[in-house]
């Protein structure tokens, strides 16, 4: 096969996907509207004809689930074949569909789908651009090529350059030619952002720090976190060893509501190739409205906003006082909170889609759905209450932005339940409950992830630390007649931190994260997509924002390990 190098600069991928019969009819999940706005790399879907008479390829969501549904098609366990754009783009190539019965190929020569699709009898039926290729080599990008098996009609097959000798395997001894150059893999690496180093942050908690530390602290959103790092005897005399000078961003302490700080964190993270910020937003039920939003509401003014998607993590904690305020969500005040969610945020353009379009939103706790602003305690989940949150945004979605939206819940409260009307599951920072070892939370990592079922967002923990509060969320422990080895045992039984923590480790971590992606029989919704723990959530240890200790080593090594090809590098 010859291949013809061509830029597709007019040609809609919405017009473009070709129709199984006459009119194929998209399931609700998905629309095509919503797929083109995705202009990440997708993975390319292989799937099985009734019979076996074929393959058929296809980026799109809703093609895929009306070829299973409608049509008998088999989606292939090993169905993603490297990933390609939906969009054209300099210095790209068309990828085109033919079809004749139930056979299907794929070519990127125009030549060759002018001869098969013209002429008074011709042997294919053109079918559109299925996708968009690079025509040259790029960093970290393979040759896609069409392969097939000597004499056995009907049997092509796309491979990448490093599969093809496991395609001779199988009896594909037949290269017909490049189909372009394509990623084989495309991972989407965003970081759970903590917005509340801000004077409209968490006021009790700001009252304890002052409380602590003294007058000299009074405001200050930093508190515990700044005194670790200065080394304020208060903070270090349990762990006058601890090593905590990382505990300062590269930045300096910061106020989150400024605008001017969030672009400079964008370009951190952008440069460094994440994909995402995923924000907490949290809940007032005495004035229904969210609260602790400044650092979102800078997102979202910031001048560079559009270099980075975003998406919210609402945490409907059951809490009721204390030293993260009430932050419940009433029944009465559900369709309030989503008409927040769909008109300020999921309507944004830079908002995190899924592969099939749809915008995404992890609720980070659930308990606290549907449960009265009062002094009850009641930690259960309601189901009910749920369904009808899920309910609420999908509904405002649909009448306000014309889309179907995709809800995942933390692997904390258990898996979706049918009845809950969620799409899926995600996992936010991992504590080892057995040993509290990182190590041994490294080690089995990949093995939990097999235990959630369906869609994953997976999740990378670059540590864990709560001692920055002491005396803050909770109260020092220890007693002046103590024990060495009994002040030991109550600092671990209130304060959680990985002793064993190392950059050594969390390069291995995101190194089976990657394999685990690239091994995945998941559903490919958001099956690439990774939620790193945290970018900046000092207070409890998981931060990969630069900071002055180590600069960009965390980034660098999510950078490194997840071969992340957007940005250049980090700049602490």
């Amino acid at each position: 096969m010859r291949t013809h190098v061509s830029l597709l600069t007019a040609v809609a991928v919405a017009a473009s996907l070709i129709t199984l019969t006459s009119a194929t009819p998209r399931p609700a999940e998905a629309s095509p509207n919503s797929e083109n706005m995705v202009t990440d790399p997708v993975p390319l879907l292989e799937l099985s004809t009734p019979g076996d008479q074929g393959m058929f390829w296809t980026l799109s969501q809703a093609e895929m689930q009306a070829a299973v549904s409608q049509h008998g098609m088999r989606l292939r366990a090993d169905a993603r074949v490297g990933y390609l754009r939906r969009q054209a783009f300099a210095g790209s190539q068309p990828i085109f569909r033919l079809r004749k019965q139930g056979a299907y190929l794929l070519t990127a020569s125009e030549r060759e789908r002018d001869e098969l699709t013209s002429g008074p009898t011709p042997q294919f039926r053109y079918e559109g651009v299925i996708g968009h290729a690079f025509s040259a080599p790029q960093p970290g990008t393979e040759i896609l090529y069409r392969v097939r098996k000597e004499g056995l009609a009907n049997s092509w097959r796309p491979a990448l350059a490093s599969q093809l000798e496991a395609m001779r395997a199988l009896g594909y001894s037949k290269v017909d030619g490049p189909l372009g150059h394509v990623y084989p893999r495309w991972i989407r690496a965003g970081a759970i952002y903590f917005g509340t180093f801000d004077a409209n942050g968490n006021r009790s908690m700001m009252d304890r720090i002052e409380q602590y530390y003294g007058p000299d602290a009074k405001d200050d959103w930093w508190g515990g976190v700044r005194h670790a790092h200065d080394r304020d005897p208060k903070a270090v005399k349990h762990w006058p060893d601890e090593d905590f000078s990382h505990l300062k961003p590269s930045i300096g302490y910061y106020d989150d509501s400024k605008p001017e700080t969030l672009e400079r964190q964008i370009t951190q993270a952008a440069g460094a190739g994440l994909d995402h910020f995923a924000f907490y937003w949290y809940w007032n039920p005495g004035a229904a409205t969210e609260q602790y939003a400044a650092g979102l509401r800078a997102f979202l003014a910031a001048r560079n906003r559009a270099d980075l998607k975003f998406t919210v993590l609402p945490c409907i904690h059951p809490w009721r006082g204390g030293a993260g305020g009430t932050l419940r969500m009433p029944a009465e005040q559900i369709d309030r909170a989503a008409e927040i969610l769909v008109d300020d945020y999921l309507s944004q353009p830079n908002i995190l889609r899924a592969n099939d379009g749809r915008p995404v939103l992890q609720l980070c706790d659930v308990r606290g759905i549907g449960k009265p602003n009062d002094d009850s305690e009641n930690n259960t989940i309601d189901n009910a209450a749920v369904r009808r949150f899920s309910d609420a945004v999908k509904t405002r979605a649909r009448t306000r932005l014309g889309e179907e939206v995709m809800i995942m819940m933390t692997t904390d409260n258990g898996a979706p339940k049918p009845e809950q009307g969620l799409d899926g599951s995600y996992c936010p920072g991992r504590w080892d409950h057995v040993t509290g070892s990182y190590e041994n939370y490294v080690t089995k990592e990949r093995r939990w992830f097999a235990t959630i079922p369906n869609s994953l967002i997976r999740c990378a923990t670059s540590d864990f630390d709560e001692r920055p509060r002491i005396g803050i969320s909770k109260p020092d422990p220890v007693l002046p007649t103590d024990t060495p080895e009994q002040a030991r045992t109550k600092l671990h039984a209130s304060f959680r931190w990985y002793e064993d923590q190392s950059p050594a480790a969390f390069s291995r971590l995101l190194a089976d994260i990657r394999a685990d992606v690239d091994a995945s029989t998941r559903p490919s919704t958001v099956d690439n997509i990774v939620l790193l723990y945290a970018w900046n959530e000092w207070h409890e240890g998981g931060a990969i924002e630069p900071n002055e200790r180590d600069g960009c080593t965390y980034l660098d090594i999510v950078r490194t390990e997840l071969h992340l090809r957007k940005g250049a590098s980090c700049t602490p």
